[in-house]
């Protein structure tokens, strides 16, 4: 009596919550199994704030999913969600909406599982849980799943696992949206994807625990079985078997015996099929998962067909679409499109609600902006004036020291001409008085000894020797007129008048000149022509002067709008810097009549070793013909 009485007073004092605080109630109530509804009772008494209030009906909602009772968790849920301060936790009102979707889905009610699947997401997506909004998204692919409309599973699944993947979600999330890509791939008889998805959950790193991924060996012997692989079909439903005695899940527990009842049931071994299906009836009954009891009503059809037990057949095939028909109508379907079309109309009204805000906010800014764009514009504007006018000042200086200059290089140019005409004229005088002067008087002397007393003899050979001095003095011409104006180029052109030229020196036997010529032009402008003919004269006259060359080589290549000349010597190199700094005409003579057909002139030299090579390079089109003739004069 006094252990009774000991007992009674124990149980008395455990069930006095008034020394337990509300964290400890509602700690109790969870975890117990018969006195829950007293800590509850007791935690109710307690709430003094918001905060406590949510709490209890965080717990509360909790409870009621655990233990499978329905309509709390939907009571319960709507309170919770309909409760003030829910915007402070967001991480339980993700959680209170995926209870409520999924037991909305065992209900076999989609429409209403979808919404509040949804709703999770964006709940999710607010308090910025990567794992529970790539859940979230599974949920969504599996709803749609159920509705047969395996196309946008497979969307939401994708959806899902990309999301989850650059999210940085853990492996088991991502094995949850591996899972609901492969089921409808599974279910849309696509089994090489569904398998392909299946084992892409193995490949994940790390790769999840066994028991997470559970529902993944059943999956996969429920494909394997369609593609009457059968034996490693059983394989996977033994495992996933034993994962389900693990964590003693009736659900679980009744998809691996239907599928076991299946691949017997199509191995003709009925025997051991009914021992399977007789467990995932039970099984599904305690799941109280209205989907997996139709499930299972449908396999048992099956059953009892394949096995000639048409009574039995026709027994569950009733119970089939009793149970299909008051949770699978067509109404529903037309439901959640307008679900799905409302829930993406709500996503883009708070875009378009964001977009406005922020546009309100940049034209906020930019007033600002304009206010300080139009200040320093004016600063700006004040400071280029400022710019320009020195900048104008500075081009007018640079202008005039341009044409000083201009008219310096001019006036050297015409001074350069001036010389080189007088040179001319002096050379051709100096050749007419030495050459010609001489010849004409030793024609006069020799005519001179003819008289009327001379023989006949003496006045031959004095027509002889007359002779002789003719053909020296048309010599001396040819010299002359070549020296001028070679024939050969004005007829033929610039390399056979070089040639012409090259022979002339290497006939002297003191030097070899030659001249070699790839892709030239027949002719070139005249201009050109005589410009080039009197660079290289003039250049070539130099060498003779004053390298000591052995051999000079001319080269000409013709480029595409280019003409390329090479003259090379082997004599003595020299400072190139002397050039400039000299007296003479003949280099300024050069530089006038390159720049007059628009060419470019290099020299490579040096004092130390032999050889020195002149390139200049000029444009084949040649030079404008309205500055032919105004400069062609200055360069013969």
């Amino acid at each position: 009596m006094r252990c009774l009485f000991f007992l009674l007073l124990l149980s008395l004092l455990s069930f006095d919550g008034s020394s337990q605080s509300f964290e400890v109630l509602l700690d109790s109530a969870l975890s117990s199994q018969n006195n829950d509804a007293t800590y509850f009772s007791e935690a109710r008494k307690k709430i003094e704030t918001n905060n406590d209030s949510l709490n209890f009906l965080f717990t509360k909602i909790k409870h009621s999913y655990r233990n499978k009772v329905s309509d709390s968790t939907l009571y319960y849920g709507a309170q919770f969600l309909k409760h003030s301060g829910i915007d402070n936790v967001p991480e339980k009102c993700f959680l209170i909406c995926r209870w409520i979707g999924r037991t909305y889905l065992d209900l076999g009610v989609y429409e209403e599982s979808l919404a509040y699947s949804q709703q999770g997401l964006d709940w999710a997506k607010k308090a910025d849980d990567i794992n529970a909004v790539a859940y979230q998204l599974a949920d969504i692919a599996i709803i749609y799943h159920e509705f047969k409309d395996f196309k946008k599973g497979i969307e939401y699944g994708k959806v899902c696992f990309n999301t989850a993947v650059e999210g940085g979600a853990d492996s088991m999330h991502k094995a949850i949206c591996l899972n609901a890509i492969g089921i409808n791939f599974d279910d849309w008889n696509k089994p090489d994807s569904a398998l392909f998805y299946h084992f892409k959950i193995f490949e994940l790193d790390p790769v999840p625990d066994s028991l997470d991924i559970k529902f993944t060996f059943n999956n996969i012997g429920n494909t394997l079985m369609k593609m009457q692989r059968y034996v490693q079909a059983e394989q996977y439903l033994l495992i996933s078997l034993k994962w389900a005695r693990k964590i003693d899940s009736p659900y679980n527990y009744a998809g691996s015996f239907t599928n076991l009842g299946q691949l017997k049931t199509k191995q003709k071994d009925f025997r051991q099929a009914k021992i399977y299906f007789d467990s995932a009836l039970h099984y599904a009954l305690v799941s109280q998962s209205l989907e997996k009891i139709r499930d299972t009503y449908f396999d048992l059809y099956t059953f009892n067909k394949e096995r000639g037990d048409l009574s039995q057949a026709i027994y569950y095939q009733d119970k089939f679409y009793v149970l299909k028909d008051s949770i699978f109508k067509t109404e529903r379907l037309k439901t959640v499109s307008e679900l799905e079309t409302k829930y993406q109309t709500s996503i883009k009204d708070n875009q378009i609600l964001e977009q406005n805000t922020e546009l309100m906010e940049r034209e906020a800014q930019f007033n600002r902006a304009v206010i300080v764009a139009v200040f320093l514009i004016v600063l700006i504007g004040m400071l280029v004036i400022i710019l320009w006018l020195n900048k104008s000042r500075f081009k007018k200086k640079q202008e005039l020291l341009e044409k000083e200059l201009e008219i310096q290089l001019q006036e050297a140019s015409i001074q350069a001409a001036l010389s080189s005409q007088e040179l001319e004229r002096k050379r051709f005088a100096q050749d007419l008085h030495d050459g010609m002067g001489q010849l004409i008087s030793s024609l006069r002397l020799l005519l001179g000894n003819i008289n009327s007393n001379s023989s006949m003899e003496s006045r031959i050979e004095v027509v002889s020797k007359s002779e002789k001095v003719i053909d020296e003095m048309q010599k001396e011409i040819r010299g002359i007129a070549f020296n001028l104006m070679p024939q050969t180029l004005i007829q033929y052109g610039l390399v056979p008048a070089l040639k012409e030229m090259a022979l002339r020196i290497t006939s002297s036997g003191q030097v070899n000149v030659s001249v070699i010529s790839f892709d030239i032009p027949k002719r070139l402008p005249e201009i050109q022509e005589i410009s080039l003919y009197r660079i290289i004269q003039e250049w070539v006259n130099n060498v003779l002067k004053y390298g000591q060359a052995p051999k000079i080589e001319i080269q000409l290549v013709g480029h595409e709008n280019e003409l390329s000349i090479t003259i090379e010597d082997t004599g003595k190199g020299f400072d190139t810097g002397v050039l400039e700094l000299g007296s003479g005409n003949g280099w300024r003579n050069i530089l006038s009549r390159v720049k007059l057909i628009h060419g470019e002139l290099e020299i490579d030299s040096h004092p130390n070793r032999s050889g020195t090579t002149l390139i200049i390079r000029v444009p084949l089109e040649g030079v404008p013909e309205e500055q032919q003739a105004e400069k062609l004069k200055n360069t013969l």
